[in-house]
């Protein structure tokens, strides 16, 4: 399968897609809010966008740094390694032409196996409870799905809602009506990549039973579907889990299979499915050019909606300055301070003082008469300051996470010149130069594609479709 038709899997008329898969994203994003909203209320907490905002970067990071748990505690797998497990993985990989994703053996009681990443290289991460438990057949539907996870795109919106794969119900009532609709369309990739409905079925049985799945008649269990359409209640608990009900995926998949749609694919993988998974630019030494790099319109949309959750991240900030950070307590009608006290710190009833400024709930006491409310303290901050909050934001967030959420909406990345991620340093220094000639970089921005901070800080900010179709230029 060539390049080409690797991203027609998901778009116009042979699409794979599951049937309102792309409606309910949309539906759910624009939801997401009041539905958090709606269920703070219920638990008496209250959820603004600004905590949001919070999460979503903490989410980006804490993905990031996942990584690196998994290089240290968990077991590499590749041609020496496990070689049968790596072999299945290479195999669906060529199939879908995607790079191989890096492959992991963890001890995981709960999750059989989940795709972890924002962006390749993304990590396959495979439990040692089931493993072995799946047959070759078996165990392709399942590789072949998680990576239709990453074709499709869903796994660096899956990784921030559960890097480790875990239904949280919370999430699955804000987010579930789409993660099911995305679970049935990679059921569909698993299907073709291992050519069995016989295998497909065993595999999610095995998945939802573990062992015992082995002593189940998987034609039988599937017949429980009827029950299940014969009672409304029966399935409306399907919102509390952000995988569809077993028996359900089972009539998709034979649905699906017995479609022409089915039988066009088929061909293609199995006749025209490329023998060796894609190389990645950076391992074929490819240098970025500036076709690979964002044009103006994106880079815009990006930076519009980091600034906003730049906003928000401030506002909460100030917030947890003024409610939490000096957490007072009011005991018989006096403030108290929790926590040991030093010379630097004094508290005086309402108030303490660190290192001569005094802290209380009104906002801040600079001395000599001068005082500033939290909010004056707010407008402070993102009034001079955010220019400088901002350049720290991009700086820290593209040095870990190579992106920043703006740039994962707009599917944009920040790279070295071979491709592969800049150093912390190199980071900030790229936003440093930006912050110091954007009086030059906006008015010539629409004129090029590489501008002043991209060329002195050898970075650039490229689409991250380009960096599929620059592999499967060479295919």
């Amino acid at each position: 399968m060539k390049a080409a038709e690797t991203l027609n899997l998901f778009r116009g008329p042979l699409s794979l897609t599951y049937h309102g898969e792309r409606l309910a994203f949309y539906l759910t994003l624009l939801c997401a809010f009041p539905a958090a909203a709606a269920i703070g209320f219920v638990l008496r907490e209250d959820i603004h966008p600004s905590q949001i905002a919070v999460l979503v970067v903490i989410a980006m990071v804490y993905v990031t740094l996942a990584r690196g748990r998994l290089v240290g505690s968990s077991v590499r797998i590749h041609e020496s390694q496990y070689p049968r497990v790596f072999s299945i993985v290479r195999r669906c990989a060529a199939a879908m032409d995607l790079p191989v994703p890096l492959v992991f053996v963890r001890d995981d009681p709960f999750v059989p196996i989940v795709t972890v990443g924002l962006g390749d290289p993304y990590s396959l991460v495979i439990s040692a409870n089931w493993i072995e438990h799946f047959k070759d057949d078996e165990l392709t539907f399942m590789v072949g799905r998680e990576l239709g996870h990453i074709a499709a795109g869903h796994a660096r919106f899956t990784s921030l809602l559960s890097v480790n794969g875990n239904e949280n119900p919370l999430v699955s009532l804000i987010f579930g009506a789409w993660l099911r609709k995305s679970e049935l369309t990679c059921d569909r990739i698993g299907l073709l990549c291992c050519g069995s409905l016989d295998a497909a079925m065993r595999a999610i049985i095995i998945a939802s039973f573990h062992g015992f799945g082995r002593k189940i008649d998987h034609v039988v269990f599937a017949e429980q579907s009827r029950e299940i359409n014969a009672d409304s209640v029966l399935r409306l608990g399907e919102w509390l889990g952000a995988m569809p009900y077993a028996t359900k995926r089972i009539d998709a998949m034979r649905a699906f299979f017995a479609t022409e749609l089915y039988r066009i694919h088929e061909n293609h993988f199995v006749q025209e499915s490329a023998l060796e998974p894609l190389p990645t630019p950076q391992s074929r030494g490819d240098l970025v050019t500036a076709r690979d790099c964002a044009g103006w319109w994106r880079r815009v949309c990006s930076v519009v909606i980091d600034w906003i959750i730049v906003q928000a991240l401030v506002t909460t900030l100030i917030g947890v300055t003024a409610g939490a950070a000096v957490d007072v307590s009011v005991r018989n009608g006096h403030a108290t301070v929790n926590g040991p006290q030093s010379s630097a710190v004094r508290d005086s009833g309402d108030m303490f003082t660190l290192g001569g400024i005094g802290v209380h709930e009104a906002g801040i006491t600079l001395g000599k008469g001068a005082s500033l409310t939290w909010s004056q303290v707010r407008q402070s901050v993102t009034g001079a300051f955010l220019p400088v909050e901002i350049c720290l934001y991009f700086g820290l967030l593209v040095g870990l996470a190579g992106q920043t959420p703006g740039m994962m909406i707009l599917g944009l990345k920040v790279v070295t010149t071979n491709f592969s991620r800049p150093s912390i340093v190199q980071s900030l220094w790229r936003y440093g130069l930006g912050l110091a000639f954007s009086w030059l970089i906006i008015p010539l921005s629409p004129f090029s594609r590489i501008y002043l901070h991209d060329k002195f800080s050898n970075t650039r900010l490229i689409k991250t479709e380009r960096v599929l179709s620059r592999a499967g230029a060479s295919t």
